[in-house]
């Protein structure tokens, strides 16, 4: 080959090399961003306003609808409230990563798809805790539900079939929430799971329990005429609600759970009832004699009693230290059954002025025995109340005084088996007023002599040894 033949093929490859170092340059990919790129179905605009356009995104996005749906309740909310938010450093690190990864042939790929308008990152999202579990919060209130207890109607001789509860699953609606396609054109729609809450008894346990078998029976007496009508319906009230209960091994019941509420439209009725020291009249009045008779039962049938508490003052109706005072939804009588078996509460009126609590499912287990003591006694006081509607010269003998006590029972359990178990007790019961009415202007010393016991009138003790009553019902 000649030299200038030589010389000719050597420039031409310069040049050829050069333009071709020239195009591989102009197709490298641009920085921060790779021109052409769009994200979240905009396209990118010049780096210097990236920052404030995403930021301009970020506050559109709050104002965007999201429908939470649970069952059948469904709420409708903005991004903003459940806690939704574009997260803007995540966002431009993916916007800035495109195109700038790979080999120097996969940029060159990725650069001219961006140029070609052929790709859109989707924006990084991400959920507050705080704001969602917020609003689960709320929604799960609306959804839970709790499970209907399986019961038998004696009376009727049916069985009452369980009704199952509901919640919400917490956990599984965040994960539910956070794996939604938060770019979708139309509202975003969530279906929260919902899981099924069984009833601790079912219609299948009631076949469990053998009715004719009794553990320990116990009845108390009550008067059915004057005021003694309301407290009449109440007790046949509360012994309806509370009679079919099933209680399965080693499971705690609740009085109030399964009574409910002691309101007119749950079928209770006026009657008198004490709150704090004082007679008055309330709704659900005798209702306290029912926990009081199904306590009897359960304690001298050696179940396990979980939680009790003693009346304000002595029951007419129950020995010291062996009443049970509810008043819902704070006070509460709870058992518990420590057999292994199964066993019901049947609570009835098996006749006018009698209530009566068993309990079934087995034979007797223990011989139970109760003593108690008084560590304490208090006298009362006569306390005078002016009515200013009473005529003048009236005096009304109100209430009676009473005396006030500290009891501690205890309790004998002597198993079949030939063990022996002590369980002990508190009861305190306030002093009970000796109350008048009076007209305005009555002459105090028209009324009779204190009574025994009666430590003089209330608000005039010199040793200021009157003890102010609670918000403990009575009844």
């Amino acid at each position: 080959m000649s030299l200038r033949k030589w010389f000719s093929l050597v420039a031409m490859g310069v040049v050829l090399g050069g333009g071709l170092g020239a195009g591989a340059y102009r197709a490298l990919p641009s920085r921060p961003y790779v021109k052409g790129l769009y994200v979240g179905g905009q396209r990118l605009p010049d780096a210097a306003a990236v920052p404030s356009w995403l930021d301009a995104r970020r506050a559109a996005v709050g104002d965007r609808t999201i429908i939470l749906r649970a069952g059948d309740v469904e709420e409708t909310l903005t991004f903003e409230e459940v806690g939704i938010d574009i997260d803007l450093e995540a966002t431009l690190a993916r916007a800035t990563e495109y195109g700038h990864t790979g080999s120097l042939a996969d940029q060159i790929r990725a650069a001219e798809k961006a140029r070609k308008e052929q790709v859109d990152l989707p924006l990084v999202y991400r959920v507050s805790p705080a704001a969602l579990d917020t609003v689960l919060e709320r929604i799960g209130t609306q959804v839970a539900k709790d499970p209907v207890d399986a019961r038998l109607d004696i009376a009727q001789k049916q069985k009452i079939a369980d009704v199952p509860g509901r919640k919400l699953n917490f956990e599984m609606s965040r994960a539910a929430v956070a794996a939604v396609d938060y770019d979708a054109v139309n509202a975003v729609t969530v279906d929260l799971p919902v899981d099924p809450v069984r009833a601790k008894v079912t219609v299948d346990d009631l076949a469990t329990v053998d009715v004719t078998k009794v553990l320990h029976g116990h009845e108390t007496t009550f008067s059915t005429f004057g005021t003694g009508v309301g407290r009449s319906k109440n007790i046949a009230r509360a012994s309806e609600l509370i009679d079919g209960t099933i209680i399965p091994p080693g499971q705690t019941v609740s009085f109030n759970e399964v009574v409910g509420p002691r309101t007119i439209e749950h079928g209770f009725a006026f009657a008198p009832e004490i709150q704090g020291d004082e007679l008055t009249t309330g709704v659900g009045g005798g209702t306290c004699q029912v926990s009081t008779t199904l306590f009897n039962a359960a304690l001298f049938g050696a179940m396990d009693i979980v939680e009790r508490k003693s009346h304000s003052q002595v029951s007419h109706y129950a020995q010291m230290g062996l009443d049970a005072t509810v008043s819902y939804p704070s006070v509460d009588l709870k058992l518990r059954n420590p057999f292994p078996f199964a066993v019901m509460i049947h609570m009835f009126v098996p006749k006018p002025g009698v209530v009566r609590a068993e309990i079934l499912g087995g034979d007797p287990v223990a011989t139970v025995t109760y003593k108690y003591g008084v560590g304490g006694v208090e006298d009362f006081v006569r306390r005078i109340t002016v009515k200013n509607n009473l005529p003048p010269g009236t005096r009304i003998r109100r209430q009676k005084g009473g005396r006030g006590y500290d009891v501690n029972s205890v309790v004998t359990i002597t198993w079949r088996d030939g063990r022996v178990e002590e369980r002990t007790f508190y009861s305190g019961y306030r002093p009970s007023p000796e109350v008048f009415w009076v007209a305005p202007g009555y002459d105090e010393g028209e009324l009779p002599p204190l009574p025994d016991h009666a430590k003089g009138v209330e608000g005039r003790l010199a040793d200021g040894s009157m003890k102010t009553a609670d918000d403990v019902y009575t009844n």
